[in-house]
């Protein structure tokens, strides 16, 4: 009978850590494909990412800090969905121009630093910075 050197459970044998490995590597492509199909998936359509009845409540909530005098409680459906449109379009450049800066610093993850490096570089006249 030939003896075999007992290998410690902890260790594990080479092919169980080679399937770990191939596992996790796996589990990662798929995350990364769900996201890709995800973000192509909206660039295809053109409904609002923000739902409408918060945004509304959002821009009642800034109305009235605005003009706390005033009774402004209505506003037109078609006039709260184009603040919606801009608000959307404004935030979504602003997301992709941060991103810019994170990939240039060799990063994937996207950082407080690189949204306020971004509002510096959009300067005064940005909406934001006034």
């Amino acid at each position: 009978m030939v003896r075999r050197k007992s290998v410690p459970r902890s260790m594990g044998t080479p092919s169980e850590t080679e399937r770990e490995r191939t596992n996790v590597i796996m589990n990662k492509r798929k995350r990364k494909s769900h996201v890709l199909r995800e973000i192509k998936h909206l660039r295809k359509t053109t409904h609002f990412l923000i739902p409408k009845l918060p945004f509304s409540r959002l821009v009642r909530e800034i109305m009235l800090d605005l003009f706390p005098r005033q009774e402004v409680t209505k506003i037109q459906a078609s006039a709260l969905e184009a603040l919606q449109e801009a608000a959307e379009m404004y935030i979504v450049q602003f997301f992709e121009d941060a991103l810019l800066l994170a990939l240039h610093a060799k990063r994937v993850t996207l950082m407080r630093n690189d949204l306020i490096l971004m509002r510096r570089l959009r300067g005064r006249s940005d909406i934001i910075n006034r």
